[in-house]
């Protein structure tokens, strides 16, 4: 079924020939040359997530071998196309108006996750990219970039005097992006994702008089709120250093609870972490029902205050 539906997306793209203006117009089979910079991300395989590894591997596709040229730039949304059943995307979880839910596409955005990173460490310049509203699992805030099609797009400009090609794979939770020149000269990339700072999650209560008096069940686990700043130095051959700065405001989520009427939740202990884990209260107090399989797979919950990384050792 996934051979039939790669063959039906390379109808519907027309063979992957032409890609239009703003990205470039050819799809380059051999290796090109200098490798600007690689990023690697992982994904899950486990049959309830088979789905979204395959609209990973499709969206993987449709960008290998596209080039970029002097000038131009890439549009993530051009090249990988509408996320629908016609291009043989599948039903997966997604991040929707800041809350998870099923959408066909779902995972595409960590390929342009990955390629955002990648664009980051070889030197490109960023034309467009949009932040998750939370905190994604698989990559580090101020490095990640949602797609939607068509209002939200990751957009790269190559400013080099050469061409810029795009190497992907996506195999056995492994998603791999790798950006390579024509020209032998390569910038020295240095780049830093810092937390400047959380904001607590604030907590609502649903009161439910078929719930159990003693027991508070968490229905959606809260999410703290960041603001990240990430730090781009790149050191171009003659020595030059070109400094860029994003700021990233990531809200947080609100904790949804339920319990019965009279119930006071006040009465639980604060939570100590992202998520709030079981409490032993005093026998007059509540308890809190927290389930772990309920707790988001895809949300970063417990990120580095900073992370540095450059492209020396790609």
């Amino acid at each position: 079924m996934s051979t039939l539906r790669l063959g039906r997306r390379s109808l519907v793209l027309g063979g992957g020939a032409v890609l239009g203006m703003t990205a470039v117009a050819r799809r380059i089979a051999a290796s090109s040359g200098t490798l600007l910079a690689r990023f690697e991300t992982s994904y899950l395989e486990s049959a309830e997530s088979r789905p979204r590894a395959f609209n990973v591997e499709l969206a993987v596709s449709a960008i290998d071998g596209v080039a970029i040229l002097p000038g131009k730039t890439f549009s993530f949304n051009h090249v990988v196309g509408e996320r629908t059943a016609a291009f043989g995307f599948e039903k997966a979880t997604v991040i929707r108006d800041r809350m998870v839910a099923e959408g066909t596409g779902g995972g595409t955005c960590q390929v342009a996750s990955t390629m955002h990173a990648a664009a980051l460490l070889a030197g490109l310049d960023i034309a467009e990219r949009v932040p998750h509203s939370r905190p994604s699992k698989y990559i580090r805030m101020g490095l990640d970039a949602t797609v939607a099609y068509p209002r939200l797009d990751l957009k790269i400009h190559n400013p080099r005097p050469d061409r810029v090609v795009v190497r992907a794979r996506a195999a056995r939770g492994s998603l791999v992006v790798m950006l390579e020149a024509d020209a032998p000269e390569r910038p020295s990339v240095h780049l830093v994702s810092e937390i400047l700072e959380r904001t607590p999650f604030p907590q609502t209560v649903e009161r439910d008089s078929l719930a159990a008096p003693d027991v508070v069940r968490v229905k959606e686990h809260g999410i703290p709120g960041y603001r990240v700043l990430r730090t781009r130095d790149i050191r171009r051959a003659d020595g030059v250093v070109w400094r860029d700065q994003r700021l990233d405001v990531y809200p947080p989520t609100a904790q949804r609870l339920v319990a019965a009427p009279r119930v006071d939740v006040t009465a639980l202990a604060p939570p100590e972490d992202d998520v709030i884990a079981p409490e032993e209260p005093a026998p007059a107090s509540p308890r809190l029902l927290d389930d772990p399989a309920l707790r988001p797979t895809h949300i970063q919950l417990h990120p580095a205050r900073q992370v540095a990384l450059d492209n020396v050792a790609s």
